[in-house]
């Protein structure tokens, strides 16, 4: 259990612990490490169908068949950085998440965002269609590593790591986020476990999903003490919950995992 509750503000401790050099630090160790690029995002279903084929050498993307019409949502929280029309697609969308990946649809009848334009994770963006080169009503689906990469990456693994699993039905990927991080350069790791391998770091609040929490290690930082751990879909790992902005040490209506 936590020593004792937060009397500061969240703004004024993140300044305190900053003015004081300091940073959240785990069995009287530092958890901390240099900035990294932002964590994955948590995500959600791009529409609902029958996948048809799936990524391989020579498609960049997997194909997942449904009737025209069928809405089609953003994998993610970013910004639009393509919506017209294209060669081989007919019509095409692009969004840049905010961990520098791109995922790309293709084949609609109809857009419903505009470039520029900030769309956040599940919005609807469009209508499924066969336009361009297409034998049927389908959305052509590709994930790309950053703008500038020319061969899309297995979708498949791209969203079981946000959290969503292809076929999907919308609605039913990694829920909107239910807490905020707090603090900079946390560490998310593998396990519950000070030893375990680190796959994220997190450069500041960062709104998330606990999906369940579970007893690990105990962390001591800033006057608190807990062995209370949330698993967070979206990045992959486990957060200690003295990192989550929360008063409670054991997270209310968070099952355990």
């Amino acid at each position: 259990m936590r020593a004792f509750k937060r009397s500061q503000s969240l703004g004024m401790l993140v300044a305190t612990v900053a003015a004081a050099g300091l940073v959240p630090l785990t069995a009287g160790a530092a958890d901390a490490a240099p900035p990294a690029k932002p964590a994955d995002y948590a995500g959600s279903c791009p529409t609902a169908g029958t996948i048809t084929q799936g990524w391989h050498s020579g498609h960049d993307g997997v194909d997942i068949a449904n009737n025209r019409g069928t809405p089609i949502y953003s994998a993610g929280p970013g910004t639009v950085i393509v919506s017209g029309t294209a060669s081989g697609y007919g019509q095409w969308i692009r969004i840049r998440h905010d961990d520098g990946t791109v995922t790309e649809y293709g084949h609609m009848y109809e857009r419903l965002v505009s470039v520029n334009q900030r769309v956040s994770s599940g919005q609807l963006i469009a209508r499924m269609g066969s336009e361009g080169q297409s034998t049927g009503p389908h959305l052509h689906f590709e994930a790309h590593s950053s703008t500038s990469s020319t061969r899309g990456m297995d979708p498949v693994p791209y969203l079981a790591a946000r959290g969503v699993s292809l076929p999907c039905t919308p609605g039913s990927g990694t829920p909107g986020t239910n807490f905020t991080t707090w603090g900079t350069s946390v560490r998310v790791r593998a396990d519950a476990r000070l030893n375990a391998a680190v796959v994220r770091t997190l450069t500041g609040p960062t709104p998330v999903f606990v999906e369940c929490q579970k007893h690990g290690d105990v962390v001591n930082a800033e006057g608190y003490s807990n062995d209370a751990w949330s698993y967070i879909p979206g990045l992959g790992g486990y957060v200690s919950n003295i990192y989550i902005d929360h008063p409670a040490a054991w997270l209310p209506g968070v099952r355990e995992c």
